[in-house]
């Protein structure tokens, strides 16, 4: 089964606008489809609803970032599209298994964490890939757009 195009249209729109408040509603009108649809659709397709696809894209990028420079949490927050900390601490929690604070210490490699939190970040992060994994996968399913040519005896 290919992947459907509609689904596919709206991962491209939320990568384009990650960092910028999106709703529901704004899709809804956006692409022209009742909104109860579009999330059943997009639910159905990838396992996940658009919001924790959201979610888990813009935690993604936040921990890619946190890998490559000494942002703050604060200013990673408001950069990733959560215009509140404390809701980004929550689904940063929600999908890592630990704060913000103790994955930057899991970076520095620091020696205080315990074995539990080294663990849950490991194995959420392997969940991480197998997730965006998944998604490329979904994406390069492309139903072909080339017609075949069928030679007239077989018609």
């Amino acid at each position: 089964m290919f992947s459907n195009s509609i689904v596919l249209d709206i991962i491209d729109y939320l990568d384009s606008n990650l960092y910028k408040k999106i709703s529901i509603d704004e899709l809804s009108k956006y692409f022209n489809y009742n909104k109860d649809y579009l999330m059943r659709l997009f639910k159905r397709e990838l396992g996940l609803t658009i919001i924790e696809y959201l979610n888990r894209k813009r935690i993604y990028q936040c921990l890619l970032s946190m890998k490559d420079n000494n942002k703050s949490i604060t200013y990673l927050s408001i950069e990733y599209g959560f215009y509140s900390l404390e809701y980004f601490s929550e689904i940063f929690k929600k999908y890592l298994g630990v704060s913000p604070s103790v994955y930057l210490n899991y970076l520095k490699r620091d020696a205080r964490l315990s074995e539990k939190d080294i663990y849950t970040i490991n194995d959420n992060l392997l969940k991480f890939q197998m997730i965006w994994k998944r998604i490329k996968s979904y994406q390069l399913n492309i139903k072909p757009t080339n017609k075949v040519k069928v030679l007239s005896i077989f018609k």
